[in-house]
């Protein structure tokens, strides 16, 4: 089955601008297109976790009435779902800030958090599991304290040696790193930033603009064994670079970036967004993201639904064997295209 074209309309109009001519295409499609591509349309959104952002995207264009309205629920239905989820985490973030700052302690925060209160458009469209931390080593026992005296309670069988993990009742999880192996000799270099978002009264510590475009491309790079490639992820470096791209610097991303593989990931995304979106990228970066092949839609897509069956790892192939035999899975998975496994090859090439 051939890629949507109505998956990639709505996922380019998030990062256009609306203007008459795109919303007026935008709605013909929406009328003109079948049961069968919305519900692959639906399907691939959810894989890649823009369910929430795309029918913000289509509620600011007001849109959704001309979405059938089976479809404008499933969307509807996420984007609700991550206003309360990311509300409940704010309100405890609002709460561990507070006590942390009264206790004296330095807490940088990470990700999923940051970039739906202070990257995304609205806080309902970007989806994240957990609140990440990153405390001085020295702190943790002080930080235990914090969050035990919020109710949080450790989950020992998963602690490791870089991290420490803790559960409320209400659902949120907190990761906690004391020791951040990526940016370990570069704490002389001024790594973070204070930000205080809209819905949150106090400030707080994040990532300077080139260590959080380096620790989203190294996220990204060291999962993608698991997860392939998000298109949530890679927006997340879209809009960091639309709100902070005039700050990225290539000396600093060159120190901080541990490996040249994920500066290669870096370039490819850079030029995704450009092709795909006509997004600008940072001057410093322009060049050198011409030197390599850029990402397509199509590589993206195939990535995420063979990473999501374990594949090409052997286990991947048991897993695809034994549900060719009949076999029920123990976890749903998203369907092969019949040139799924023969282009991954070109991938390489």
């Amino acid at each position: 089955m051939p890629m949507s074209s109505l998956c990639q309309t709505l996922i380019r109009t998030i990062l256009t601008p609306p203007n008459p001519n795109l919303i007026a295409n935008v709605d013909q499609q929406l009328h003109c297109t079948t049961k069968g591509e919305w519900e692959q349309t639906l399907e691939t959104l959810a894989l890649h976790r823009l369910l929430p952002l795309v029918f913000y995207t289509l509620k600011t264009l007001q849109l959704t009435d001309s979405v059938a309205i089976t479809h404008r629920r499933t969307m509807q239905a996420a984007y609700n779902q991550t206003l309360r989820k990311n509300a409940e985490h704010r309100l405890m973030l609002i709460g561990l800030l507070q006590r942390m700052k009264a206790a004296d302690l330095h807490p940088t925060v990470w990700k999923g958090m940051v970039m739906a209160e202070y990257f995304y458009p609205d806080p309902g469209t970007r989806p994240m599991s957990d609140i990440d931390f990153a405390i001085p080593g020295d702190e943790l026992e002080q930080t235990t304290v914090v969050f035990k005296s919020l109710g949080f309670l450790p989950l020992v069988e998963a602690e490791t040696s870089d991290a420490i993990y803790f559960a409320h009742q209400m659902g949120v999880l907190c990761d906690v790193h004391h020791r951040v192996r990526l940016f370990e000799s570069q704490e002389s270099m001024n790594l973070t930033v204070n930000i205080k978002p809209e819905r949150i009264n106090i400030p707080f510590a994040v990532l300077e603009p080139n260590a959080m475009l380096v620790h989203l491309i190294v996220h990204m790079d060291g999962h993608r064994h698991e997860t392939g490639l998000l298109l949530s992820w890679i927006l997340d470096v879209a809009f960091v670079l639309r709100k902070w791209g005039a700050l990225v610097d290539i000396r600093q991303l060159e120190k901080l970036m541990p490996a040249q593989k994920h500066f290669m990931s870096l370039f490819r995304i850079i030029g995704f967004l450009s092709t795909e979106f006509g997004e600008k990228p940072p001057e410093c970066l322009t060049e050198a993201a011409k030197t390599l092949k850029p990402y397509n839609f199509e590589e993206i897509f195939r990535q995420r639904r063979l990473a999501l069956w374990g594949l090409p790892r052997p286990k991947g192939w048991l897993r695809l064997g034994a549900n060719r035999l009949g076999v029920p899975l123990r976890h749903s998975r998203p369907s092969l295209q019949i040139d799924d496994l023969f282009l991954w090859l070109t991938d390489f090439v």
